[in-house]
């Protein structure tokens, strides 16, 4: 995809890990896009999508107050998703977790701890670009 429509896409990264979050937004700038919001916390990305749509949010599930999969299903039944791609990070591997988030409708799932390629490859996967 080229860098001007990288540009573009709005990606919200929904993380209560500081540290996390600081992370991913370096991968997604190394990777083009500029356009990132971050939220700490499920309840703070429902604010964040009222505001404004987002083209693909990436979503921890194990927070507080809200967890990714409570995000999740807010956001839909509320109508903020729209068509963006959901993307699910968790710690959590075990796999009837795993199928639990697939089958509520997430549009895929990494585990942590992200590397910067497994990140890349899900991102152009979702969005439906390769470089």
């Amino acid at each position: 995809m080229a860098d001007n429509k990288k540009k573009s896409v709005k990606i919200l990264v929904v993380e209560d890990d500081e540290a996390s979050r600081i992370i991913f937004g370096r991968f997604l700038d190394q990777m083009g896009f500029s356009n990132v919001v971050l939220a700490e916390n499920g309840k703070a990305a429902l604010d964040k999508l009222n505001l404004n749509p987002v083209d693909l949010i990436i979503s921890d599930w194990r927070m507080p107050d809200m967890d990714g999969l409570e995000f999740y299903w807010t956001a839909r039944n509320e109508g903020l998703l729209d068509k963006a791609p959901f993307l699910m990070v968790s710690a959590e591997s075990e796999k009837s977790r795993i199928v639990e988030a697939v089958k509520a409708g997430v549009s895929d799932y990494i585990l942590k701890p992200v590397s910067f390629k497994t990140l890349q490859d899900k991102i152009e996967k979702l969005l439906n670009f390769q470089e």
